[in-house]
């Protein structure tokens, strides 16, 4: 048998975010499971109907599917430790990861989390690659050197911040926007999530540029860096947190599977998926190449086979931005993203389910973590 542990995310976050499934789903009859007695404290009522979030539809697809082959081992987050996560061949990080963990739980739990993920040589995607993805300032400066259009950033840790005067760190600061010529920055943190810690700071005018918010920014900045491990500060992009679209593209096993289009007041697939966002072909052909592109360039597992990326991965593709075709770049890189599983049909949950059975043969086999190949 092979025992798969998968941790959970906490209930009232899912419920939040609203992206359940409902158990007594036509579409995904095996879902019916969840209404077996022991599933019951894993379950949400919303609107007199019984739902599941994905994380726990993930296990009983499991059970469901391979009832003589595996055991899954539902870890909430009061329950992680080190010595839980040995107890499986896998643990399967899907939604609570450690950036969850510093939103939502106490310094002790998060803690708790960083040492179970370091100190165990199971978890899948490994802590390695989990630590370069959880790193904006790492990953930017990595598909940039690949020649990969990505925002102009500069960040700001802990140690710069701290070894100058607050005062003259900021003078500097607005000394390289000037000289890049940004007429607009935003600020937003490494371990940021949605719009927590995101800041924007528009220049007052041409003449005198970000000097107007010089005040303002220094406040930003002396009560994130304490905070955060790093600060990312980039040059705004008119529109981008407007009207301008995000893509949102999905990959599993580092094979392109959807896309979602948002914008502030907009969630859909583009029209060659089926949904209602128009983009033209020779922009969406181009979305897809850079998308794929990203995929190939990030970093590698060395696993046999087709596993040589994690299950799942988002690639966020921004727009607005000058001098790149189409004013296309890549805003984010996810490896625990949110599936707005009701805004598409894809069978995401299924999928990602049959490869963590093949994952977690070839670690139940190997007793030892892949090598991240960067």
């Amino acid at each position: 048998m092979l025992k798969i542990g998968i941790v959970l995310n906490y209930k009232n976050a899912e419920k939040k975010k609203d992206e359940l499934l409902n158990v007594n789903s036509r579409k995904m009859k095996w879902l019916s499971l969840a209404n077996a007695r022991r599933y019951k404290k894993f379950c949400i009522i919303k609107n007199n109907k019984k739902f599941i979030p994905a994380d726990v539809a993930i296990g009983i697809y499991l059970e469901s599917k391979y009832p003589d082959k595996v055991i899954v081992d539902y870890i909430t987050p009061n329950e992680i430790s080190t010595k839980r996560f040995k107890k499986n061949d896998i643990v399967f990080i899907i939604i609570y990861d450690l950036l969850e963990a510093f939103h939502l739980s106490d310094r002790t739990k998060f803690n708790k989390l960083k040492l179970a993920l370091k100190n165990s040589n199971n978890v899948y995607p490994p802590y390695k690659y989990q630590k370069f993805i959880n790193n904006k300032c790492e990953y930017y400066k990595y598909l940039s050197k690949k020649g990969i259009p990505v925002a102009p950033t500069y960040c700001i840790s802990k140690e710069k911040w701290y070894i100058r005067n607050p005062e003259t760190y900021v003078n500097n600061l607005l000394s390289k926007v000037r000289h890049n010529k940004w007429e607009s920055i935003i600020a937003k943190p490494v371990y940021g999530q949605e719009a927590i810690g995101f800041a924007k700071f528009i220049s007052c005018e041409p003449k005198k540029g970000l000097a107007c918010k010089k005040a303002a920014i220094k406040r930003y900045l002396a009560k994130n860096v304490p905070k955060y491990k790093s600060i990312v500060i980039q040059e705004y992009i008119k529109g981008f947190d407007k009207n301008n679209p995000e893509i949102r593209t999905y990959f599993i096993n580092g094979k392109y599977m959807y896309s979602i289009v948002t914008t502030s007041t907009r969630v859909s697939q583009p029209v060659q998926e089926g949904g209602s966002y128009k983009i033209p072909q020779d922009r969406w052909n181009y979305i897809r190449r850079l998308s794929q592109h990203v995929m190939e360039s990030l970093p590698k597992l060395d696993l046999p086979g087709e596993f040589k990326n994690p299950i799942l991965t988002r690639i966020d593709i921004g727009s607005g931005l000058e001098n790149v075709p189409f004013g296309y770049f890549v805003n984010e890189v996810e490896f625990v993203p949110s599936l707005y599983i009701e805004d598409q049909k894809n069978p995401v949950v299924e999928t990602i389910s049959e490869s963590l059975v093949q994952v977690a043969d070839i670690y139940s086999n190997n007793k030892l973590p892949p090598n991240v190949l960067f």
